[in-house]
């Protein structure tokens, strides 16, 4: 972790208390905490990632500029979660898929908080628009048919937003294309392949892989005082994605995000 009072200066600059930031982060992580919960009721396998993960080594909490919360899980857990948490409704949070929101196209999921309203470009559309946690989804597959799923996933969805005029009736047909045939049929030629690599699923421009060895088994890391799943290895997880993780970007190059966000009282 890094020298305490440089983490309080991040703080002071980036996200201090009351800060519109600060609360969209502990609004985060309520939903966090939700998602946990599920997870060890009916025993599904989790874990913190990408730049949720750094900000637990580096941080203990929240990179101090960071928007936003993600944490991975394999394909069957995540299948599993998904279903859960529609069945288990509750009147805080609900889960965002292609399936749940009709305006939504992204190929993983979204826990949303009900009780705030965050402005984002290009979610005009989405029926809900609250807070959110990302829900990655790992399986084995190969770094061209995952070039190849993200570009066919950008060739069907992407005009929807810029081609004025493009029908919108017609999305619930581009996406039963992209996630009831072209990912199936990707993912069927996968099969038949040695695979050894996790990378995310199928639409996700994300191309880093994971190697399961450094992932499990699971243990523990804090987070703004809290313990949460983390993967096994976690610098040798962290470095293979980021290369030097513990190093802090030049202040000046640090890129913040207007949040437009209301709140409601729970």
């Amino acid at each position: 972790m890094i020298d305490i009072e440089i983490q309080k200066a991040l703080r002071s600059r980036f996200n201090p208390d009351g800060s519109t930031l600060r609360m969209h982060q502990e609004r985060m992580l309520e939903i966090l905490k939700y998602i946990d919960c599920v997870c060890k009721k009916h025993d599904i396998n989790y874990w913190l990632s990408s730049g949720t993960l750094i900000g637990a080594v580096r941080h203990g909490g929240f990179i101090p500029w960071d928007d936003d919360m993600d944490i991975e899980m394999l394909r069957g857990d995540y299948k599993r979660l998904i279903k859960i948490l529609q069945e288990e409704s509750s009147v805080h949070y609900a889960v965002q898929t292609y399936q749940t929101d009709s305006g939504y196209t992204l190929p993983f999921a979204k826990m949303r908080d009900l009780h705030s309203h965050v402005v984002e470009k290009g979610a005009e559309n989405y029926k809900y628009n609250g807070c959110w946690v990302d829900l990655f989804c790992l399986e084995k597959n190969t770094y061209t048919c995952l070039k190849l799923s993200v570009g066919f996933h950008k060739f069907i969805f992407a005009p929807l937003g810029v081609i004025k005029g493009r029908p919108k009736c017609f999305l619930p047909l581009y996406k039963a294309l992209v996630y009831k045939i072209i990912f199936p049929v990707l993912r069927l030629f996968n099969q038949l392949l040695p695979l050894k690599y996790l990378y995310h699923t199928y639409g996700i421009a994300f191309y880093k892989n994971r190697m399961p060895k450094d992932i499990f088994p699971l243990g523990e890391i804090e987070f703004e005082g809290l313990k949460f799943p983390a993967p096994a290895n976690l610098d040798g997880y962290l470095r293979r994605i980021y290369g030097n993780y513990m190093e802090l970007p030049s202040f000046d190059k640090i890129e913040t995000h207007e949040l437009e966000i209301e709140f409601e009282e729970k």
